[in-house]
């Protein structure tokens, strides 16, 4: 392995550690190769490859070819050639155990055993194993015909699918092929000739193809459908050669033989061969991915409308027309929308509307965790709500599937929840959440306000509870409710913020709004009484509330609220 033209500072480096190294192993000659260089020398090939001209022997770039996309060749002695002043992307791969980068030349990312760049490369990598990539996929099998086609010069025809001799069109003649797979003995462009695919066509050619000049092989400018390079493709059993100055939008395969090109040439897709020569001052880019296998191509002579039978009529002969016939009245049309009914045929080849649905409708799409969608009555499905997933609960892990819906799977018992609890059966049990504040006559109450929130939003929390109670300076034994079932509401309620009167231990327990969230016994939110039970620290004003004694504008006093 080698790479040439190294600056002298790096054949200075190069000598330090050939010494280095020299000396190391007098020293100990059994020890392993080193990580760090068996780490260059087996270097990965990139994972984003997509070779639009692949060789197994060898590809040549000519002079001032500019090209734009990955080149490789895979076989073990396998060698890639960028001549003088032709150009590659800087983002772009050349791969092969040998490549060359002549003067003038630029290429992008380099990997080879033998890299010599006369030129420039915008990165070199020493070391990979070109078997790491696919050699050149064999072709499918041709089953030519005996039919020869013959377009005279300055003629335009069509084909349809089938199977053929030599197909040969003449100077500045025109093939059109409809859509399928075409099996040839041989391919024959004449200059200025043109093959003109209006649908996705794959030709088997038995031999060779041969261009003249300026010919072209390229979609039909008035395609129905758009078309890409991939939708034209080309295998021959022998050589493809395209004449200088001609346009080709395909992917070429020529596994056994040569695909080669003139001068200013324009490749646009993939040419994949056993070699690959690629002429002066042209130009090659990708369209597309080549597949190691011929695509499925769909029948022939679509136009695109359901209601009328697609026929490419002389397959196989020279003689050739789409026949597109109207299929029967009342065949679907349906255009898959659930919510203007269903489209049928008439007589006449024509798509007939369907009548909207009722509102309300259902037009499901199958995905339970995106709503009900419905249809609004006017033709269009209107999207859902979808279902709240999150049920609130610390103990339980929540997750919606497409088919079944919302679930809440228990976490195990024993699972801290809330920072203060542990879950038990899918419940979050709670140790215990404390208020406790100093409240002081005629003064609001602004910290104790804090303290409130802090303690229904961060310390109580949605579990269960087996008791809540209210106390105080003037009661310090103060008023408990005992049943879990009504304590969790309540402190539920704190915690949420919301509205809640529930009867509990011979007490009404009232939650609600008062400028704040109040706490209230026995007496309605927001109200003043004298021998009361209420807190309402956030009020903004002295009327906090109070424990056993006036709960508006109340004496210095202690409040405690418990949830447990």
């Amino acid at each position: 392995m080698s790479i040439r033209k190294e600056p002298a500072a790096f054949r200075v480096i190069l000598f330090a550690l050939a010494i280095s190294s020299t000396v190391a192993c007098s020293v100990e000659s059994e020890v392993a190769t080193d990580t760090a260089h068996q780490a260059v020398i087996n270097s990965p090939l990139p994972s984003n490859l997509n070779l639009i001209l692949k060789g197994n022997v060898s590809v040549t770039i000519g002079p001032l070819t500019q090209v734009f996309g990955d080149v490789g060749s895979p076989g073990v002695t396998g060698s890639v050639l960028f001549d003088v002043g032709s150009t590659q992307g800087f983002a772009n791969n050349i791969v092969a155990n040998i490549v060359h980068v002549a003067v003038a030349a630029q290429a992008g990312h380099v990997f080879g055993n033998d890299i010599t760049v006369d030129g420039f490369a915008a990165v070199q990598t020493l070391g990979i194993d070109p078997t790491a990539m696919s050699q050149v996929p064999a072709g499918t099998a041709s089953a030519p015909g005996s039919t020869d086609i013959t377009i005279a010069d300055n003629q335009s025809r069509q084909l349809c699918p089938g199977q053929y001799g030599t197909i040969s069109i003449g100077a500045n003649a025109t093939l059109n092929l409809n859509g399928g797979v075409y099996d040839v003995t041989r391919l024959v462009l004449a200059d200025g000739a043109r093959l003109e695919p209006s649908e996705p066509v794959v030709l088997l050619v038995a031999g060779g193809v041969t261009t003249g000049t300026g010919a072209t092989i390229a979609p039909f400018p008035q395609v129905v459908n758009p078309m890409t390079a991939a939708d034209i493709r080309i295998e021959a059993g022998s050589d493809i050669a395209i004449g200088s100055s001609s346009t080709v939008r395909a992917h070429l395969l020529a596994s056994t033989g040569r695909i080669s090109t003139g001068t200013r040439t324009q490749l646009q897709g993939a040419a994949w061969a056993n070699v690959i020569a690629i002429g002066a001052s042209g130009s090659v880019s990708a369209d597309g991915v080549f597949l190691a296998q011929a695509p499925s191509v769909p029948p022939p002579c679509n136009d695109n409308n359901a209601c009328t039978a697609d026929q490419c009529v002389g397959s196989g002969t020279a003689i050739a027309f789409c026949r597109n016939t109207a299929v029967a009245a009342g065949s679907s049309c349906e255009d898959g929308n659930t919510c203007n009914g269903a489209e049928v045929c008439n007589a006449t080849g024509q798509c007939q509307p369907g009548t909207p649905v009722a509102s309300g409708t259902s037009c499901a799409d199958g995905d339970v965790c995106n709503g009900d969608e419905t249809c609004n009555g006017t033709g269009t499905c209107v999207a859902g709500a979808p279902p709240v997933v999150n049920d609130g609960n610390a103990c339980t892990a929540d997750a919606c599937d497409p088919e079944t819906g919302v679930a809440h799977i228990p976490l195990p018992d024993g699972t801290t929840c809330s920072g203060i609890g542990v879950c038990h059966a899918g419940t979050c049990s709670v140790q215990g959440a404390i208020f406790s504040q100093d409240f002081f006559q005629f003064e609001a109450s602004p910290a104790q306000c804090d303290a409130w929130t802090d303690f229904r939003t961060n310390q109580v929390v949605n579990g269960s509870y087996s008791s809540v109670s209210m106390s105080g300076t003037f009661e310090p034994a103060g008023v408990t409710c005992n049943e879990p079932a009504a304590a969790t509401q309540i402190c539920g309620a704190l915690h949420q913020g919301s509205f809640a009167s529930v009867f509990c231990s011979g007490r009404l327990w009232n939650v609600g709004d008062c400028f704040g969230l109040e706490l209230s016994i026995d007496n309605p939110v927001c109200t003043c009484n004298a021998d009361g039970h209420s807190l309402r620290p956030c009020i903004g004003d002295a009327e906090w509330g109070g424990v056993n004694g006036e709960t508006c504008f109340g004496p210095t006093q202690n409040i405690k609220v418990i949830c447990q």
